[in-house]
């Protein structure tokens, strides 16, 4: 009798032991095609969770951007920097890998300062955004390292140009397309 006890303890403990992710931190090289192109370093903070929950995480991007401005007189590149702040959940419970979705919020900010037509061309396009969703497929190549396309799009709020720049000239709604490649730690 003792035995059989003994036994159905073992077993009810088993079947309330929880198996925990522990925390991990991931650190990408990312690029994302879109308006402004983007390249820079990302974080991703993924706290420890059951196994039986779907898997989030804290992100934070500096990026270098650059941007085109065209309009029918001139044509310049500027330069600047993005940073985005987000969140990230993954579909499929206890893992960190697979699809997700995310969404950031996001400042930029780019300078022109070019010559054109001997002329000093200069101006400043910034911009704030706080729906910018994506969703991608987090693949893992070795324990550590890490391939993470996405898409998604950028929905911008832009703050009046200085000098020479007209907003009229930059889309709000932008689609964007991006890959990073991560070692986590």
């Amino acid at each position: 009798m003792k035995r059989i006890i003994y036994l159905l303890a073992l077993i009810s403990t088993s079947a309330f032991a929880q198996e925990h992710q522990k925390d991990v931190v991931t650190v990408s090289a990312n690029y994302n095609f879109s308006e402004p192109t983007q390249y820079g370093v990302s974080l991703e903070f993924t706290k420890e969770a059951r196994v039986d929950e779907r898997l989030t995480s804290r992100l934070f991007n500096v990026s270098y951007g650059q941007l085109e401005y065209d309009n029918k007189y001139l044509k310049s590149t500027g330069e600047g920097f993005v940073i985005e702040l987000g969140s990230r959940t993954y579909f499929k419970k206890g893992v960190r890998e697979g699809f997700y979705g995310e969404n950031f919020i996001t400042h930029g900010q780019i300078k022109f300062d070019e010559m054109i037509n001997g002329e000093n061309f200069e101006g400043k396009y910034t911009f704030w955004s706080i729906f910018n969703p994506n969703i991608g497929y987090k693949i893992q190549l070795t324990k550590n390292l890490s391939l993470d396309p996405s898409v998604g799009f950028n929905w911008k709020w832009e703050v009046r140009g200085k000098g020479g720049i007209d907003n009229r000239h930059f889309d709000n709604f932008v689609f964007k397309a991006g890959a990073k490649i991560g070692y986590t730690f």
